[in-house]
């Protein structure tokens, strides 16, 4: 069975039919995350987020057998087996998987199979023997980098789901950027979603605004820098709404980073400019310090809109709490 593009799945998982195994492999991870719930949608149901039928492993510590056995187990309410495998490039002794495979692997109606199995890789090793049992026997999905003259169109597809209207020249800043990956653009454009100002992109924000000013202090735990600049916002609330939202975007993946540097994981996808300003803020947080300002925020965010107390006085106190 020859390799076969994301859209020819998806137009099966539209009709209603699905595979026994799926190997999802690339770069891409936005691709084969958005197949992998559309594959999920219609094995568990629409917005099924858990299943007694459903089983996640992880390459790096299953083994080959332990894939076989969750596929071949019984549901404990019936029904169809849903296995996701991450990292199925890990797993040892990969031929054990045969056991999954059906005659031509085609599609059919769900009810019709014991079990659907996705796996998400990095790669497919053509070298290995079992990469060409795949080939030959399961949906092979290749999740490729977007090509340089598909990135307008993605850029227009990712801010029209988040109801977004970008300019020519948001599209020339978001196509040219590298790296490049859907994950990055999506990021920026929930940036830009929080504020509506070209500014933010790619971190290209002024240092003269008082919010900027701000943003930068608190998380550089500056507390003389973060005084300083409250005058020039906090009497606005058009300055101090999107900033909150500004400030949680930029705390959740602050909190990203420090998590991937104590756990040597590589989750956070970032432009080289943000990777750089999220790197050199992470040396003054704790992942625990992180997440407690996060927890602030949502909390400043409540007093603002539902009590009495000021806005100077709210946002002193954080800065004050978690300056330096």
């Amino acid at each position: 069975m020859p390799k076969l593009e994301a859209k020819a799945v998806q137009k099966e998982v539209e009709a209603g039919r699905l595979r026994p195994v799926y190997w999802l492999y690339g770069p891409e991870r936005m691709k084969s995350r958005e197949l992998l719930k559309r594959i999920k949608a219609l094995a568990l149901g629409d917005g099924a987020t858990a299943s007694f039928g459903e089983e996640n492993l992880d390459g790096a510590i299953a083994k080959a057998i332990e894939v076989v056995d969750a596929a071949r187990s019984l549901s404990l309410g019936g029904g169809l087996r849903f296995v996701v495998v991450r990292d199925a490039h890990q797993i040892k002794d990969a031929e054990v998987m045969g056991a999954l495979f059906e005659p031509g692997n085609e599609a059919r109606e769900k009810s019709e199979l014991p079990y659907v199995c996705v796996f998400l890789s990095n790669d497919l090793d053509g070298r290995k023997k079992f990469s060409k049992q795949l080939v030959e026997n399961a949906a092979v999905v290749p999740c490729e980098e977007v090509a340089e003259g598909d990135r307008e169109g993605w850029i227009g597809f990712l801010a029209k789901r988040r109801e977004l209207v970008v300019t020519p020249q948001i599209i020339s800043q978001l196509r040219g950027l590298d790296p490049w990956s859907l994950d990055i653009i999506d990021s920026e454009l929930e940036k830009y979603a929080l504020c509506q100002d070209e500014a933010v992109l790619l971190g290209s924000v002024g240092e003269g605004k008082g919010t900027d000013a701000f943003l930068e202090a608190l998380f550089s735990r500056d507390l003389k820098r973060g005084l300083a600049s409250l005058e020039g916002f906090v009497d606005s609330p058009d300055q101090t709404l999107p900033l909150l939202g500004l400030l949680a975007w930029n705390v959740r993946f602050l909190a990203l980073v420090i998590s991937d540097r104590e756990n040597r994981t590589r989750f956070a996808k970032l432009s080289p400019f943000l990777a750089e300003r999220f790197m050199r803020w992470s040396r003054h947080w704790s992942l625990a310090d992180a997440l407690e300002l996060q927890s602030a925020l949502a909390k400043l965010d409540f007093d603002a809109k539902q009590t009495p107390k000021t806005a100077l006085g709210l946002w002193a106190s954080l800065i004050q709490r978690f300056g330096k």
